[in-house]
């Protein structure tokens, strides 16, 4: 309880109540002081409680500075968990459990310090002697700072190096990594939560890290997202228990995470790397035979969820806080690229809360002057925990109510005529006005915030459809509600979070870039979402309780957003001045290059490697430049951990030919970091440039691994392994690219040539009509058709998986009538349906489509200039009115033939005096004069068949 009540999201939540003869009562109510200071980020209060007094001198600032003098983060790190081990040994026997949950408790007020320092604000300036390190200086400013930076270094990507006391976030990931229990889970129901949280705040200080799939490290993934679910077959995560998710849906999801790190590698340790949880515990294994290059793209198995009571303890948690751990969850798997399962784990957090939402129209007007009513795109919210919240009574009219600031259309253009809100039409009940208009709870907005998360990280950003959407749920966001009074000292709010409403107000301005009308207030908003940070009211703890679970960005990421939304709007130098200051050199880089200012780009960058050099700096000189030795001297300066110095190498080497050295480059970089899908599709395509088959295959694996929808992968995976004779791993891995990119008409016909190989006619059938279906009916081989209609005619044996020709009929004949009826002035389609409805016994059906197989031919022959193609087509003329003439001519047809014969004569005899007419203009003797006199002998034919059969 105690555990669950320190994940709170809501107000002045209720404290657990103790068992009057509880044997460890002094350490519960110790637990239970420590709570409040904990999840506010007060360190202070917390390491000054009388409890924990023997506890706390090893992390008060003196001892810490003697350990760090002594031997640096390493000594540090030794003092500590000898004062961890010794305060849970030395207490009694029945306080053991309490005690690893107050060094939980200290992990998560370390944590969200270092949240407050970065994300929420205000910055806390009172420094005291009782805190290991100053609470808001920058890693620069303080002792060892740069050796914490290292040491926070993951998988070969580095820290932003203007972080606010990072030393905190170490601690915090220190203590979480030394807790006892942490295999038994007796005493800390709640750790891998704690975990989770301690690993993504980790990874969103990478420097490079983004949710398009740079600088994301797999150890930090496991942490946050794969131990939360376990691992298929194997283990089951915390969020197995009751109340969180279900079989079905915790199986989807740990199949979805599973290959991410089902194949990857730790890679080289560097020496004396401390303080970092060793959490990837994946076997490293260079084995490429054969047998496991073929299985590489196989599937994981379905998950086995354990049916034991592990886990039962965190089903105390109040239904609020099961929803904002879900929606960690579903932010986290969107943010780490696995969007499939995203809907099952948002709905899982809804249905904790007995929550749903649509976004649907309206109908209403959005313009001051606007009569006639649109339908408008609005979310409609359904059930809920609101209904008791917004009960109580509020403090109606209190002009001192807060949100954050707002700025209105109004403020910006006082001659707007676009309205704040929609004014909804007067035929919407009052029931469904509410479902539009209630202020939302805390936990309910973050389903909104969660939406807004998945749509802006799986479409295109600047797709005005798709940004409509955003700002529809943003809007609902922003809702405010009877101003009501918190806790003391914040004054009355106008929202259920202060922070959740930022969010609302960040995904807003993100919403109304790319308008004109709005485009000034979401600049001047972002700036006042930067700005805010400073604010003191509300409190720093208010600003915590959301900080994990809403996705708001932490202050250096709005500040880069801030920037590049100038760079966009053409304010180039003024953007590189911000990216100068934040010291995010690419971006700086970039900014100078756009201006054609190229020389001064490589001057500042060889003015800051003077004063103080480091690999990403000589990265960034070797992009300029074009030098690979700036990149070796990256990889040396960062004793050989700085990945991207070989992913540069590597890019540099390929574009050049180089490609064996491109190789050797990008493996030493994924053996750090393999969280690079562009990379290992890269290296895919120069091993199979290499002709170095079987390395090929893992390559595109693990990148299908990292994104399974990239069909380019799936499509070289089959092309390897066809190269490699295995034909029906060709043919599965195509399946994939197919579904993937269903109108890329290259991966179709690439997908017909394998299903031609393995005499897959309906395959072949299903590639042929979705090639005719994208408008490519040109790329459909005569070959292809005549060999897949003689198949069916023929009844052949023999045929994949052991059918006959005949069973593919009926999908045959659906193929040519859709293609014919698509394709008219193809005369092969014609040619092999009449083959088709002949086999069948259906001979006027036949006869039609020779007929309009030779008025096919007869649009294209005579305008043909081509002596070989005119031949070949005039064969084939020729030889369709002799099939006509010799139907016509069946006593079966003799009602078919009063109908066509007049036609055919004419047909004919035009035929034949062009054809004469042609010869007559030629010089030489063409090699097609023989055709003449058939011609000629037909259409006499064909005129004694029409007096014959008494036609006018």
């Amino acid at each position: 309880q105690v555990e669950a009540a320190l994940l709170s999201i809501e107000p002045q939540a209720p404290l657990p109540e103790l068992p009057e003869a509880a044997e460890d009562r002094a350490a519960l109510e110790a637990l239970l002081r420590l709570l409040g200071p904990a999840r506010a980020g007060k360190v202070g209060e917390v390491l000054q409680d009388s409890w924990l007094e023997t506890f706390s001198r090893a992390f008060r600032r003196d001892a810490v500075e003697a350990a760090l003098s002594a031997g640096g983060l390493r000594q540090l790190q030794s003092v500590l968990s000898s004062a961890c081990s010794a305060f849970l040994k030395d207490g009694p026997a029945d306080t053991e459990n309490a005690r690893s949950v107050a060094i939980c408790i200290l992990a998560a007020a370390f944590l969200q310090l270092y949240s407050r320092a970065n994300w929420t604000g205000p910055a806390l300036k009172e420094d005291d002697e009782l805190l290991p390190f100053h609470p808001s200086k920058l890693a620069e400013d303080v002792t060892k700072g740069q050796e914490i930076l290292d040491a926070l270094e993951a998988d070969g990507e580095p820290c932003y190096e203007l972080l606010c006391c990072p030393g905190y976030l170490w601690l915090s990931a220190l203590l979480l990594g030394v807790l006892p229990g942490q295999d038994s889970h007796a005493s800390c129901q709640f750790l891998r939560i704690w975990r989770g949280r301690v690993a993504f705040a980790w990874q969103l200080s990478i420097a490079d890290a983004s949710e398009r799939g740079s600088g994301q490290c797999p150890t930090l993934f496991k942490s946050s997202v794969s131990d939360l679910v376990g691992v298929p077959g194997d283990t089951s995560g915390p969020l197995a228990a009751k109340g969180y998710l279900s079989p079905e849906t915790l199986a989807a999801v740990q199949v979805a995470t599973a290959p991410l790190l089902a194949s990857f590698t730790r890679g080289a340790q560097r020496p004396g790397l401390v303080g970092v949880p060793q959490v990837l515990g994946v076997e490293v294994t260079d084995e490429v035979s054969g047998e496991v290059a073929k299985k590489a793209f196989d599937p994981p198995s379905r998950a086995s969820v354990s049916a034991s009571g592990e886990w039962e303890g965190i089903t105390l948690a109040p239904p609020s806080v099961r929803a904002a751990i879900l929606v960690e969850l579903a932010n986290r798997l969107c943010w780490y690229n696995r969007l499939k399962v995203w809907d099952t784990a948002r709905d899982a957090a809804c249905k904790a809360i007995n929550f749903d939402f649509e976004i649907t129209g309206v109908m209403g007007i959005k313009r001051q002057y606007q009569t006639t009513e649109f339908a408008q795109l609005v979310v409609k919210v359904k059930d809920g925990l609101s209904k008791e919240a917004n009960a109580e009574g509020g403090l109606d009219g209190d002009d001192t109510a807060k949100v954050p600031e707002t700025l209105s259309l109004k403020e910006m253009d006082d001659m707007t005529d676009i309205l704040e809100d929609i004014k909804f039409s007067k035929d919407i009940t009052k029931d469904e006005r509410e479902q539009l208009q209630r202020p939302l709870t805390a936990a309910e907005q973050l389903m909104l915030l969660s939406r807004c998360h998945y749509i802006w990280a799986s479409t295109n950003p600047n797709d005005e459809i798709v940004l409509q959407e955003i700002n529809a749920l943003a809007q609902r966001v922003l809702a405010k509600e009877k101003p009501r009074e918190e806790e003391p000292g914040d004054g009355p709010l106008h929202t259920a979070n202060w922070l959740s409403f930022s969010c609302g107000l960040w995904y807003r301005c993100r919403a109304e870039h790319h308008r004109n009308k709005t485009r000034e207030r979401a600049a001047f908003q972002l700036q006042s979402l930067v700005d805010q940070f400073a604010d003191e009211k509300p409190s720093a703890g208010h600003r915590l309780r959301l900080v994990h679970s809403c996705g708001y960005p932490a202050r250096f990421h709005l500040q880069h957003e801030m920037a590049s939304r100038m760079m966009r709007m053409g304010m180039v130098s003024t953007a590189h001045e911000q990216f100068k200051g934040l010291r995010m050199w690419p971006e700086a880089v970039d900014c100078l290059i756009c201006a054609e200012r190229n020389v001064e780009a490589e001057d500042m960058l060889k003015d800051q490697l003077e004063k103080n050099p480091s690999p990403r700096l000589w990265c960034c000189l070797g992009d300029i430049l074009k030098e690979p030795a700036h990149f070796e001297k990256a990889w040396e300066l960062s004793k050989k951990r700085f990945a991207r110095a070989q992913r540069s190498l590597g890019k540099y080497y390929f574009e050049k030919k180089q490609i064996a050295k491109a190789v050797d480059a990008f493996k030493l970089a994924l053996d750090i970091n393999p969280m690079y899908v562009g990379i290992w599709f890269t290296m895919g395509v120069g091993l199979m440039q290499l002709e170095r088959w079987d390395e090929a295959i893992l390559a595109f694996s693990r990148c299908i691994s990292i994104e399974e929808d990239n069909s380019q992968a799936w499509a070289n995976l089959a092309a390897v392994h066809l190269q490699n004779n295995r034909t029906k791993e060709a043919r599965a891995c195509m399946v994939e690219a197919t579904r993937r990119a269903r109108n890329n008409w290259k991966m179709w016909e690439s997908f017909m040539g394998i299903c031609m190989k393995l005499r897959d006619i309906q395959g072949i059938i299903q590639c042929l009509r979705r090639l005719v279906e994208l408008d490519m009916a040109g790329r459909v081989r005569v070959q292809v058709l005549g060999m897949v209609t003689q198949a069916v005619v023929n009844d052949m044996e023999g045929l994949y998986e052991g059918r006959r020709g005949r069973t593919f009929l009926r999908q045959l004949t659906e193929f040519f009538k859709f293609a014919t009826e698509k394709t008219a002035s193809r005369p092969d389609m014609w040619a092999f349906y009449a083959d088709l409805q002949d086999s069948q016994g259906d001979s006027a059906a036949a006869l039609e489509s020779r007929l309009r197989q030779s008025r096919a031919l007869q649009g294209r022959i005579w305008e043909e200039n081509d002596p070989e193609v005119f031949l070949e087509n005039l064969q084939e003329f020729v030889e369709c009115l002799s099939c006509i003439d010799e139907a016509l001519d069946e006593p079966s047809m003799k009602e078919a033939a009063k109908a066509q014969a007049q036609g055919f004569a004419y047909l004919l005899r035009d035929a034949s005096q062009k054809l004469q007419s042609k010869l007559e203009s030629t010089v030489q003797e063409p090699a097609w004069k023989p055709a003449v006199p058939k011609l000629k002998r037909l259409a006499t034919k064909a005129d004694s068949r029409v007096k014959t059969l008494g036609i006018a």
